[in-house]
């Protein structure tokens, strides 16, 4: 058995230097995901950072866009953007809000390779990388993890324990009884879509960003039957 593997893997290498013309070193090689990187900065990191292509709205954290527009404009390359992004997610400094090891690996390279090609860039997404993130979310469960309202929200059944919004464990019990004087599937609603139009005592207004135009009517549904139990 180990005679036919090694046959086989001498095999691969052959035809990606004999054939291809490349060297061995270029067989197999690692590039960034950028599909990857934008579900997961979608996911991790839209809810306090603002990025255009990805379309997050996030207040908490800086607007990276704006961040990076005066060097890129500038002339600095996005590989180099790139390598502060990485270099942002490995080494967060004391007393930031932001969590540490929040992605790793290979899934802090695709984050950072991804927001360096989306920083201050015109247009949207196109292919594959158009379906990143929010557009494949069909279940309550992906968009709620896709929209990334883990990072600000605690909901046991999804694994999370943001704390910079209220908790989401007792939704269904609480959300009818608000002063909004809204039923509790249209104070949800509500909340999805024109987060500043009732904010819970105790908590910021303004810090929500809208889904209004990410998420399709039944998207929008979907979130609010997985929110309330239904």
């Amino acid at each position: 058995m180990s005679l036919a593997r090694n046959t086989v893997k001498a095999t691969l290498a052959a035809f990606c230097a004999v054939v291809l013309g490349l060297p061995l070193a270029a067989c197999g090689r690692d590039e960034p995901d950028l599909s990857n990187g934008k579900a997961l900065f979608v996911q991790k990191c839209g809810s306090c950072h603002a990025l255009n292509r990805a379309g997050t709205q996030g207040q908490t954290g800086p607007n990276l866009d704006a961040a990076f527009r005066a060097a890129l404009r500038a002339g600095e390359t996005r590989d180099t953007v790139k390598g502060v992004v990485r270099d942002q997610i490995s080494h967060v400094r004391r007393g930031s809000v932001m969590p540490k090891n929040l992605v790793k690996g290979s899934d802090a390279r695709d984050v950072a390779a991804y927001v360096a090609f989306a920083a201050d860039k015109t247009g949207q997404d196109q292919g594959a990388l158009a379906q990143a993130g929010l557009a494949e979310a069909t279940t309550g469960e992906q968009i709620f993890i896709a929209g990334g309202c883990g990072g600000c929200h605690k909901l046991a059944k999804a694994g999370t324990n943001g704390n910079i919004g209220p908790s989401l464990d007792d939704l269904a019990n609480v959300a009818g009884k608000m002063e909004s004087g809204t039923s509790a599937e249209e104070y949800v609603r509500q909340s999805i879509l024109e987060p500043d139009a009732f904010t819970v005592k105790g908590f910021q207004r303004g810090v929500m960003p809208s889904f209004q135009g990410r998420l399709d009517d039944k998207q929008v549904q979907a979130l609010v039957n997985y929110l309330l139990g239904q």
